[in-house]
């Protein structure tokens, strides 16, 4: 068990499956934690009723979203970006805006996260995953 108390955590896409997992683990190891869900905000509820975890509901295809999602949750120590999107067809037959969408959450998400979590993280802590 790692002691992670006073650190702050945020887990992006946490409010089911692995992601809620790692938001219990987090919590139960001491970090104050935020995290985000799209859809789901009855497992939102619960998950922070669960765990003290804070929950807010955040679009991670939209970069301003994922931006303000960021600094709203303070000075960041422990970021998760779990939040993830897959489109599945024949790429003849697909839609374009799906793709984009897919490549907002997968790719362009977990790097404005990234950086804007940088800013905030301690001069040589941190950790984002």
């Amino acid at each position: 068990m790692t002691d992670f108390s006073g650190k702050n955590a945020l887990v992006i896409g946490g409010s089911r499956g692995i992601g809620a997992a790692i938001v219990r683990r987090l919590a139960a190891d001491g970090a104050a934690v935020t995290f985000s869900y799209a859809g789901s905000p009855d497992a939102a509820s619960v998950l922070a009723d669960q765990t003290g975890a804070a929950a807010v509901r955040s679009d991670a295809a939209d970069r301003n979203a994922v931006i303000a999602l960021v600094a709203g949750a303070g000075p960041i120590d422990i970021l998760v970006v779990n939040a993830g999107a897959l489109v599945l067809g024949n790429p003849l037959e697909l839609d374009a805006d799906q793709i984009d969408r897919m490549i907002d959450i997968n790719v362009r998400a977990p790097y404005h996260a990234a950086v804007e979590a940088a800013r905030s993280m301690p001069d040589g802590g941190g950790f984002a995953a």
